[in-house]
């Protein structure tokens, strides 16, 4: 009996990951941008290392095509999907037909919480990237006396990422008091971010700070600042304390030149690896945990060049 033990042992040893280079994963993308790419490529890196094979479609914003790739990759006979979804309502009827063939789903950077069959979800730590920002924004505020007025650049409503980065940078703030917050919806598009902002300031001259729930939307804060020659120097009590979320190269680009007071960067290449670690383990038939997050770094002018290779947006 020693020796059959001994056996089996040995055989679990070898044989105990049964997809240490056979796996077939579907990479279901929403769409490209730098940040999605990012994620990707360490999905794609991590996936190679282990020897799985990535089979990707992505949906070009387009939730309908979303739900036909995604049973096109059951169709392929993937043996997990790795989505991260254009909108949950629209492809939550492929997923469960991913489940119902044995196929474990994992999303990525955005959340579908409300799905019946995620197994896990590996994404940024938005709220704490919000409240980084937004304790930034406090501290560089608090000597100022009077109300304060921040301009909050809101991500679309319906992403979780844009819902939790607000809801972090307002408890970031929460220790300011008279504070005056003008909301600018902007879904994510520059184009909104600049008319929104230009209003703002319109109706608002005096704005101490805008927050832009992804750096990509600093430039527009900057033509405004710059049409209106309110670009002044740190520390002054005409500086519009300007700041956001993502790590892209233009908030890399705009705290180097002084724009931007910070940014938080995003953690794109570990979510990404870790998304695949998910999979192994599910694969493996191991417990993992439902929800798994990334928290961000923030860099000001200080530190941001230095840690360059550390910025996914910057490299």
């Amino acid at each position: 009996m020693k020796a059959l033990a001994t056996a089996c042992a040995v055989v679990l040893a070898t044989f105990g990951n049964a997809y240490a280079g056979d796996a077939k994963i579907g990479l279901s993308v929403d769409q490209l941008f730098e940040s999605r790419v990012s994620v990707n490529d360490g999905i794609k890196d991590e996936a190679a290392k282990r020897g799985f094979e990535i089979i990707e479609v992505v949906a070009d914003g387009d939730a309908q095509q979303q739900n036909a790739q995604i049973q096109s990759l059951i169709t392929q006979g993937v043996d997990a999907i790795l989505v991260c979804a254009v909108d949950q309502n629209t492809i939550e009827r492929a997923l469960v037909a991913a489940d119902r063939a044995g196929i474990p789903v994992v999303a990525y950077d955005r959340d579908l919480p409300d799905s019946r069959v995620v197994k896990a979800f590996v994404g940024p730590d938005s709220i704490s990237d919000g409240r980084l920002a937004g304790e930034y924004t406090a501290k560089a505020l608090s000597d100022r006396g009077g109300d304060l007025t921040i301009v909050e650049l809101i991500g679309a409503l319906n992403d979780q990422n844009g819902i939790d980065r607000s809801k972090g940078f307002r408890e970031g703030i929460a220790s300011l008091e008279n504070i005056n917050l003008i909301e600018v919806p902007t879904d994510w598009d520059s184009a909104r971010a600049l008319s929104g902002t230009q209003n703002a300031f319109q109706a608002n001259p005096d704005v101490d700070a805008v927050f832009a729930a992804t750096d990509t939307h600093i430039p527009a804060v900057e033509t405004v600042l710059a049409d209106l020659d309110k670009i002044s120097d740190k520390g002054s009590d005409e500086h519009v304390v300007v700041i956001g979320v993502n790590g892209s190269n233009d908030g890399y680009q705009a705290v180097l030149n002084g724009t931007a007071d910070a940014f938080v960067v995003m953690g794109t290449e570990q979510t990404g690896r870790r998304a695949v670690e998910l999979i192994a383990d599910i694969l493996d038939g191991k417990e993992v945990p439902r929800t798994n997050v990334v928290a961000g770094t923030l860099y000001t002018a200080d530190d941001a060049e230095a840690n360059k290779a550390k910025i996914w947006g910057a490299r």
